[in-house]
Protein backbone atom coordinates (compact mmCIF):
# COMPACT_ATOMS: atom_id res chain seq x y z
CA UNK A 1 0.00 0.00 0.00
CA UNK A 2 0.84 3.48 -0.93
CA UNK A 3 0.08 6.77 -0.31
CA UNK A 4 -1.30 8.74 -4.16
CA UNK A 5 -1.98 12.06 -4.76
CA UNK A 6 -4.21 10.47 -7.86
CA UNK A 7 -6.49 8.16 -5.57
CA UNK A 8 -6.36 11.40 -2.82
CA UNK A 9 -5.39 8.29 -0.43
CA UNK A 10 -4.31 4.94 -0.10
CA UNK A 11 -3.82 2.64 -3.26
CA UNK A 12 -2.19 -0.55 -4.17
CA UNK A 13 1.56 -0.15 -5.42
CA UNK A 14 0.73 -3.33 -8.43
CA UNK A 15 4.69 -2.47 -9.90
CA UNK A 16 7.35 0.13 -10.59
CA UNK A 17 7.35 0.28 -14.39
CA UNK A 18 9.50 2.58 -16.50
CA UNK A 19 8.29 5.51 -18.30
CA UNK A 20 8.81 6.53 -21.55
CA UNK A 21 11.28 9.11 -20.84
CA UNK A 22 13.33 6.71 -18.80
CA UNK A 23 12.29 7.67 -15.02
CA UNK A 24 10.57 5.11 -12.64
CA UNK A 25 6.57 5.27 -12.34
CA UNK A 26 3.89 2.93 -10.99
CA UNK A 27 1.19 1.03 -11.52
CA UNK A 28 -1.53 1.62 -8.57
CA UNK A 29 -4.89 0.39 -8.33
CA UNK A 30 -7.68 1.62 -6.07
CA UNK A 31 -11.40 1.51 -4.96
CA UNK A 32 -13.56 4.79 -5.49
CA UNK A 33 -17.44 4.77 -3.70
CA UNK A 34 -19.66 5.94 -6.33
CA UNK A 35 -23.28 6.09 -4.69
CA UNK A 36 -24.33 2.83 -3.32
CA UNK A 37 -21.45 1.20 -5.91
CA UNK A 38 -17.39 0.31 -5.98
CA UNK A 39 -15.03 1.02 -8.70
CA UNK A 40 -12.10 -0.24 -9.01
CA UNK A 41 -9.32 1.93 -10.77
CA UNK A 42 -5.90 1.87 -11.91
CA UNK A 43 -3.38 4.13 -12.99
CA UNK A 44 0.34 4.51 -14.24
CA UNK A 45 1.64 7.60 -12.33
CA UNK A 46 4.79 8.97 -11.83
CA UNK A 47 7.27 8.02 -9.21
CA UNK A 48 6.48 12.17 -7.09
CA UNK A 49 2.48 10.83 -7.13
CA UNK A 50 2.97 8.69 -4.24
CA UNK A 51 4.30 8.52 -1.00
CA UNK A 52 5.45 5.30 0.83
CA UNK A 53 3.17 4.26 3.98
CA UNK A 54 5.85 3.37 7.24
CA UNK A 55 5.20 -0.49 8.01
CA UNK A 56 5.19 -1.26 3.83
CA UNK A 57 7.55 -4.24 2.66
CA UNK A 58 7.80 -3.15 -0.68
CA UNK A 59 10.52 -5.33 -1.32
CA UNK A 60 8.86 -7.62 -3.18
CA UNK A 61 7.18 -5.42 -5.63
CA UNK A 62 7.99 -6.27 -9.26
CA UNK A 63 9.89 -3.86 -11.21
CA UNK A 64 8.77 -3.62 -15.21
CA UNK A 65 11.11 -1.92 -17.97
CA UNK A 66 8.73 -1.81 -20.79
Amino acid sequence: MIHSATAAGPAYLLAWERMPDGAWGARIAWIEMEGESWKGRTAHVTADDIAKLDGQDYSTVPRRNS
